[in-house]
């Protein structure tokens, strides 16, 4: 009984601190707590998809929210290097309910908050390419791994992988957070994130329309692969300014 009555008073305390929090919601000074184009740091949409959770329950709040929330495949950050840039992915599901109409699909986002930057898309692969551009110029130049090389296996990334990046690779593009590109089946077409063998994304030439070479060159200096940094100020940094991708 007592046990039961413990839970009642906790539920009621629950319920009376939703309703203050209802009434405050003119006071909110986070991010919105609703869909948003605009930019935010990530720890601002993870205080407001609690909030929205906190005020209406989790249950449906991805589609009932349309708050952006943590990837469910890529809930973590990643960084590029000494953390010049940082990748966080968040989505926003605005698909319509079966027989209604909405607003639009299944939105992803990635956040470099060291440059206040965001990319928003669409289709997922066009926003992580979005953050490539931004984060690490002339990746687009990378060889292509060829599928007879296998990347991975159960235990990781296998041993003649391992000797082919390090051989083609430059040495400069060797670093945390870098990528991989590598020649993918007709329908392998998505950029997976922490499968390069730095914790980058191993992304499918496929979806670029990057065929691998039949003869690979050897490595190259990132020198003559990567262009200039992006120059200070060239990506959005802002709410309301343009968006990346």
């Amino acid at each position: 009984m007592a046990d039961r009555m413990g839970g009642q008073m906790a539920f009621d305390f629950d319920e009376l601190a939703r309703e203050d929090a209802r009434a405050s919601l003119g006071e909110w000074s986070g991010a919105p707590l609703h869909f948003t184009m605009d930019y935010y740091p990530p720890h601002e949409l993870d205080e407001a998809f609690a909030h929205w959770c906190f005020l209406n329950t989790r249950f449906d709040s991805y589609a009932s929210s349309h708050t952006w929330h943590r990837a469910i495949s890529i809930p973590g950050d990643m960084t590029v290097g000494g953390r010049e840039h940082t990748a966080s992915t968040f989505t926003a599901e605005l698909r319509p309910r079966v027989g209604q109409e909405g607003p639009g699909g299944l939105l992803t986002q990635l956040i470099c908050e060291p440059c206040e930057w965001h990319a928003i898309g669409a289709d997922e692969n066009h926003a992580v390419e979005a953050w490539h551009d931004h984060a690490f110029p002339g990746w687009r130049q990378l060889p292509v791994i060829p599928s007879q090389i296998r990347v991975r296996s159960e235990r990781g990334l296998t041993k003649l992988a391992t000797a082919w990046i390090a051989e083609h690779y430059p040495i400069e593009a060797q670093v945390p957070g870098a990528p991989i590109i590598t020649e993918r089946a007709p329908h392998g077409t998505r950029h997976v994130a922490g499968y390069s063998p730095w914790g980058g994304y191993d992304l499918s030439a496929t979806a670029l329309d990057r065929p691998a070479p039949a003869t690979t060159p050897a490595r190259r200096s990132l020198t003559r692969v990567l262009p200039e940094p992006l120059p200070p100020g060239s990506a959005p940094a802002r709410p309301g300014r343009t968006l990346g991708g």
